[in-house]
């Protein structure tokens, strides 16, 4: 009986330790990955737009004799016939697609949120059109200080709002 409740000890242990890791993410860590997000936003919107239509041309053509994407599904050690190979590279196209739609929507979103503040561009002129701070600041205008301070400001209220409590830990 010693060692089964020492191993359920551990496993207690273990699985509270994990939850002191999990909630010790901090405002920073939310800060980061929202800028990641921001960053990835016009390639992943880009990217959008060429998986369309890779799918549509999937649809009109079928998938390509030599597509890495049909390959995983012949690999499974079952014979799938054309038309389910087919069909499962509409599915995991279609899938993808929703989920990078998701991304996308979401982050439209949360920058809906902000767009009324003076300031918006400090954060689309950096993340989603690659603009300089000095650039920002002759558009806005203001100096390059203000635009530091306004995106960061902007980019810690999207953090909320993406990642709610965490962000502000």
């Amino acid at each position: 009986m010693g060692k089964f409740t020492s191993e359920v000890e551990n496993i207690i242990f273990r699985a509270v330790q994990a939850g002191k890791m999990s909630g010790e993410r901090t405002a920073k860590d939310a800060f980061k990955a929202t800028e990641r997000r921001l960053y990835a936003l016009p390639v992943l919107m880009s990217k959008l737009d060429e998986d369309r239509e890779r799918l549509e041309e999937i649809r009109k053509y079928g998938p390509r004799s030599r597509d890495k994407s049909i390959t995983r599904f012949q690999k499974s050690g079952v014979r799938l016939t054309p038309e389910e190979i087919f069909e499962a590279v509409v599915m995991d196209m279609e899938a993808t697609i929703a989920a990078d739609e998701y991304e996308v929507e979401v982050m439209n979103r949360a920058l809906d949120t902000i767009s009324d503040d003076e300031y918006y561009q400090t954060v689309t002129g950096r993340y989603i059109t690659n603009l300089t701070d000095e650039e920002v600041a002759a558009m806005i205008p203001c100096d390059t200080s203000t635009v530091w301070r306004n995106r960061k400001r902007l980019v810690q209220k999207l953090s909320v709002w993406l990642y709610g409590a965490e962000a502000i830990k």
